[in-house]
């Protein structure tokens, strides 16, 4: 059983395209493919697998985080993915995955390499959703996923590692309740073709989220609509808007907040370069807890984050590649919380034999609360 022309373009409008220009292609492990001619139930089952397992080292110039889990090594996002498709026929596909996130030094019990006074679990659900893909009726989740706002904005420029300090995700309470990042309980739809796809969400209630004492978070409801659109072979533009009800509960009391944003980005791979710049403009978004229950949205922000890296295909040997790269980002936060944080990170990803990958950052910082500068290595192991 083939895979229709129409879904292959909406599987890229919905984010595999974006993944594979900023260069963390999954290449995921086939467990069982559809038959060309189904006769059971079974023939139309596809099952792949993939994941990626790192492991991380951050070092604060200065010896300010001398003895630091981070400094001792840490895990640096190990993920595994679980991908099972039901194909009805060759224009309807029935959708589900799940993705693990787990911290492997808390499973294994390495006291020094974990933030043991943190709340963070040894998993998390990283996303789990549900739906449909069809040439014609385009694509429908529901579940815990990548937000409107992400795939359409924030993708783009996710590329190295020390990021996000400018982008939704990186300043709200937290991108898997606010609808910035992975977002919970949403539904998303896709549309469109190889030129020019849209999105639309919507965000359901979610529970409380515990934030410093005595406040709490709750989502009421939200809904965002993106694009994206080539405008040549090498040139994409992505923009998105979103709007969540939300509320901050204290002391018996509590505070409504129509939180917005608002965001666009450019991306072009022209030969061997890819470079990219998105910037965002959010309102009652980041949390200011010093404001109080009335005020803790109260300052807007924007940000803007930016990469340009060139590739040195080498395939030699068991080095296939390096990747020299500048990035840096700026956010600016307005009102009574007045600050501001600027990055810029120089940095090299070399890519070995068999999925081994080397990153190194350094990074030069300069915010309002004298962030020190940083080193920062990952190895990493895709399958």
């Amino acid at each position: 059983m083939h895979i229709g022309k129409g879904r292959r373009a909406l599987l890229a409008a919905t984010g595999t395209l974006a993944l594979a220009q900023a260069g963390v292609v999954q290449a995921e492990v086939t467990l069982l493919s559809p038959a060309e001619q189904p006769r059971t139930a079974l023939d139309r089952v596809e099952v792949q697998v993939g994941g990626s397992i790192r492991a991380q080292h951050f070092n604060e110039i200065g010896g300010t985080d001398d003895g630091s889990y981070k400094h001792r090594g840490y895990d640096g996002g190990t993920r595994f993915r679980l991908h099972v498709d039901y194909h009805v026929s060759d224009d309807l596909t029935l959708l589900s995955y799940g993705e693990l996130g787990v911290n492997t030094a808390k499973v294994m019990g390495w006291d020094d390499h974990y933030d043991r006074d943190g709340s963070d679990s040894a998993t998390t659900r990283r996303q789990v959703y549900f739906g449909f893909e069809s040439d014609r009726y385009g694509r429908l989740t529901a579940g815990k996923q990548n937000s409107v706002y992400y795939d359409t904005v924030g993708v783009s420029t996710d590329v190295w590692d020390y990021n996000q300090f400018a982008q939704a995700p990186g300043v709200g309470v937290d991108g898997s309740y606010d609808g910035s990042y992975r977002a919970r309980k949403s539904l998303r739809y896709a549309n469109g073709n190889e030129d020019f796809t849209v999105f639309v969400g919507w965000l359901f209630p979610d529970d409380d989220l515990h934030l410093d004492a005595p406040y709490d978070y709750r989502r009421r409801t939200g809904a965002s609509i993106g694009f994206r659109w080539q405008l040549t072979e090498d040139l994409t533009l992505g923009g998105a808007y979103a709007n969540t009800s939300a509320a901050i509960k204290g002391s018996g009391d509590q505070q409504s907040f129509r939180q917005q944003l608002t965001g666009s980005s450019l991306t072009w791979t022209g030969g061997d370069w890819y470079l990219a710049v998105g910037a965002g403009y959010y309102e009652d978004f980041v949390p200011d807890p010093a404001g109080g229950l009335d005020d803790y949205f109260a300052s807007d922000a924007y940000g803007v984050e930016y990469i340009a890296r060139y590739t040195v295909a080498l395939d030699k040997g068991w080095v296939q590649s390096v990747k020299p790269f500048v990035a840096g980002d700026r956010l600016k936060r307005l009102g009574s919380a007045d600050s501001q944080s600027n990055h810029q990170v120089l940095g090299m990803t070399t890519q070995f034999d068999h999925g081994f990958r080397l990153d190194l950052e350094r990074i030069f910082a300069n915010t309002s609360d004298d962030e020190p500068d940083a080193l920062l290595a990952r190895a990493r192991y895709d399958f």
